[in-house]
């Protein structure tokens, strides 16, 4: 009877464990999400907000959806026509996301150093974006902090913020980021020179993120493939580009350029080991 009584209780033992473990594995995406992040609430566009705990970046949790992706000048009276369109932003594809994290800013120099120990950017400032920052660098922060860089679809998504044309928020440029036009320091005792801006001067677009376009050119996750879009997996769901070339994409212009290259649809490539004090990097997270 005792070791009948023994066996019984293991057996249950057993059984206990295996539900546990059915229930962490199953709720673990929950616990992750909690373990990095707190609730703020909505932004004032509506949009949920989350604080991460480590780095202190804010996100905005952006809705899945359904959107046109990429530009086109060949039909000037299509709804995705934009003269400044290049060949390698078509054709204009239909694409559908999962809802995801995006930070509401692009990183700045004082959540790297947080992170890293170090600030590799040539115009220093707690507050202006870090640069200086090659492909790899960006995916060790991220390693480090639980987070990720957006894919190309997630990141042209949450910058046309269900809007189109060229730029996003009231649709003006000189609103909505720092380009080649407007990015002059113009502080006292400093010479007059192009450069980066403390991030989130701008108005946000309509989920209530900052400098989408302009200030510091933004790695994504993508290998850069011109034809991707010609592609069948360029539909998705949650697509993402993963050969074609040797370069990254880098999205939404910078601070040295000129207008053309800070709209929706641009597509930037560089070489992943690329170094410039014009390319940062804005950090995304699923969500369960």
């Amino acid at each position: 009877m005792k070791r009948s009584g023994g066996k019984q209780i293991a057996r249950w033992v057993v059984v206990g464990l295996t539900v546990l473990a059915v229930a962490v594995w199953f709720s673990w995406p929950h616990l992750r999400f909690w373990y990095l992040f707190e609730s703020l609430g909505p932004n004032a566009q509506r949009y949920p907000e989350y604080r991460h705990r480590q780095t202190g970046i804010i996100f905005v949790r952006v809705p899945g959806g359904t959107f046109w992706m990429g530009a086109q000048k060949t039909d000037p009276k299509g709804p995705d026509y934009e003269p400044d369109a290049r060949e390698d932003e078509g054709p204009v594809h239909e694409v559908t996301l999962s809802p995801f994290l995006i930070a509401k800013c692009e990183v700045k120099q004082s959540e790297w150093r947080r992170v890293m120990g170090n600030i590799p950017a040539q115009f220093p400032g707690g507050d202006l974006p870090v640069e200086q920052v090659f492909w790899m660098d960006c995916q060790i922060f991220c390693r480090k902090t639980g987070l990720r860089l957006p894919t190309e679809a997630e990141w042209e998504y949450a910058c046309r913020a269900r809007t189109t044309g060229p730029y996003a928020g009231t649709g003006r440029l000189d609103d909505m980021g720092w380009y080649r036009d407007n990015s002059r320091n113009t502080a006292i005792g400093l010479p007059p020179l192009n450069c980066t801006h403390v991030v989130g001067q701008k108005q946000p677009n309509q989920f209530g993120l900052y400098d989408m376009h302009g200030n510091v050119l933004e790695w994504c996750e993508d290998v850069y493939d011109a034809a991707f879009y010609s592609k069948p997996e360029a539909r998705g769901p949650n697509p993402v580009s993963t050969s074609g070339s040797e370069y990254r994409v880098g999205r939404g212009g910078c601070w040295s350029v000129g207008a053309s290259f800070c709209r929706s649809a641009f597509r930037g490539r560089n070489p992943p080991s690329l170094i410039r004090d014009y390319i940062g990097f804005r950090v995304a997270a699923p969500v369960p």
